[in-house]
């Protein structure tokens, strides 16, 4: 077994995870979110609360337009003081001049009470 110690001239150390992270185990979020905050005005959250085992958003999406769109809805469950426990995504099909509703949700070990901001919006079709 080698005992010499580790003279590797880079400073840089490796990410700790935070102490929520670790405590529940959590999914990475996204290294990468797409946001189009000009379309943002069509999606609307109307609810923020406990499933059956983790935590769900829900609301509406509409498409002002003449063709079919589809959006991307990335939420985010946080705790009251911004620690985000995980995370969710929905595809949203609206057929032009419609609004629909949409949800996402994840299981996970949620607290009393979350927050869920949706930091990504965008269209992918």
């Amino acid at each position: 077994m080698d005992s010499t110690p580790n003279t590797s001239s880079s400073s840089e150390k490796p990410p700790t995870p935070t102490p929520a992270a670790r405590a529940t185990g959590t999914n990475s979020l996204p290294a990468k979110l797409a946001n189009d905050p000009g379309i943002r005005k069509n999606i609307v959250q109307t609810g923020c609360a406990s499933v059956p085992g983790g935590w769900g958003a829900r609301g509406t999406a509409k498409n002002p337009e003449d063709k079919a769109v589809t959006y991307k809805i990335v939420v985010y469950f946080t705790t009251t003081r911004a620690t985000t426990l995980d995370y969710a995504q929905a595809l949203v099909k609206v057929p032009p001049g419609k609004t629909v509703g949409w949800s996402a949700t994840k299981h996970f070990d949620a607290e009393r009470q979350m927050l869920c901001p949706m930091p990504g919006i965008s269209i992918v079709s």
